[in-house]
């Protein structure tokens, strides 16, 4: 705990970033840094008074739930690359996933049916594949990114605007344990914060450096997601957009990165091939179908139909059947001919 306490102590301090590195570099290898830090000279009067606002009782429950402070040692070495590079990051749950291959999927809160199915299905092909699953943990695209990583048994990670031990939305209670329990909560923000607005620029820059490539499900054209796109580009990652209506806005910003050079795919698997991952084979993913794509499989069996009869037949909303079809005829499962889709011969 003593180390966890230190690291609380020094994020809550928020000293600028230059003192805070001062501050480390001139410690000596066997010295209690948690006094150290209390007795330091050059502290300001407001970084001491901040300091001193530590809630005991919220750190005591959040270590002996499992949170803790980790430093870059035991973190992939590309967090290193950002301009300044955390000092800690206050982790609940295995960060041991993060040195998978890693691919971040982003996008819109306020996403479309169609955007949340093709987040989760993405999401699952990369999970199948043995990738880490990162993003941000908020509605919309990225809880479905991790709730699809979840249902097909790997590993996510949610960097969080906030302090490991909140959760928000409050909806994704449930969730966040979920990723806990297969991967883990990370944030650079000291324990209890709150989420604000200006978190979140800051943590999509964890979301780029932890990533080996960044993929845009669907984002409007002032999408937060485009601070992710930005910093991945700053760092050298590849940018993967996935398209969608041309006459729907929440696809504008994504439409916007196709045209200024991001990568336009329609597969996981183009994907997993420029980052050298095997991806699954089709007849495997068949045992693992979804209870969805086994309902969209037994009502176009023996006979082709169209989009409406196959609403008719399983009461999927429209948006959520599409991105289904797609993926299984991507997947070689299904076949469309004309108007109409069936099983492929």
């Amino acid at each position: 705990m003593k180390d966890t306490e230190f690291w609380q102590s020094f994020s809550l301090a928020g000293m600028p970033y230059s003192k805070a590195r001062d501050f480390l570099e001139d410690l000596g290898p066997h010295v209690d840094r948690l006094n150290a830090l209390r007795t330091w000279s050059r502290l300001s009067a407001d970084e001491r008074s901040r300091m001193e606002r530590l809630d005991q009782n919220r750190l005591k429950k959040a270590t002996e739930a499992g949170v803790r402070a980790v430093d870059n040692a035991e973190l992939p070495e590309k967090i290193l690359e950002v301009s300044q590079p955390p000092f800690c990051l206050f982790a609940w749950g295995d960060t041991n996933c993060l040195h998978n291959p890693t691919i971040a999927i982003v996008g819109t809160r306020k996403a479309s049916t169609y955007g949340r199915a093709v987040s989760r299905k993405f999401a699952e092909a990369f999970a199948r594949s043995g990738v880490t699953v990162v993003s941000g943990g908020a509605l919309g695209i990225d809880g479905e990114a991790h709730q699809g990583a979840i249902e097909a048994n790997g590993v996510t990670a949610a960097v969080l605007g906030h302090g490991v031990d909140k959760v928000y939305p409050a909806s994704h209670i449930g969730l966040f344990k979920a990723i806990r329990d297969n991967g883990c909560l990370i944030s650079q923000f000291p324990l209890g914060t709150p989420s604000l607005a200006h978190n979140f620029p800051q943590r999509n820059q964890i979301i780029a450096a932890l990533s080996d490539a960044v993929l845009v499900i669907e984002a409007p054209q002032k999408s937060g997601a485009l601070t992710t796109v930005n910093a991945a580009a700053e760092l050298g990652r590849p940018v993967f957009v996935v398209p969608g209506n041309i006459s729907n806005p929440g696809f504008a910003g994504s439409h916007l990165l196709i045209r200024e050079g991001a990568t336009f795919v329609d597969h996981p698997d183009q994907i997993l091939d420029v980052l050298g991952v095997e991806p699954i084979a089709p007849e495997q993913a068949l045992g693992s179908m979804s209870d969805i794509q086994k309902r969209i499989m037994k009502a176009t069996e023996g006979e082709h139909r169209s989009m409406e009869e196959i609403i008719d037949l399983t009461g999927l909303d429209p948006g959520e059947l599409l991105a289904e079809l797609t993926m299984l005829e991507m997947d070689g499962l299904i076949i469309k001919d004309g108007a109409r889709y069936g099983w492929k011969p």
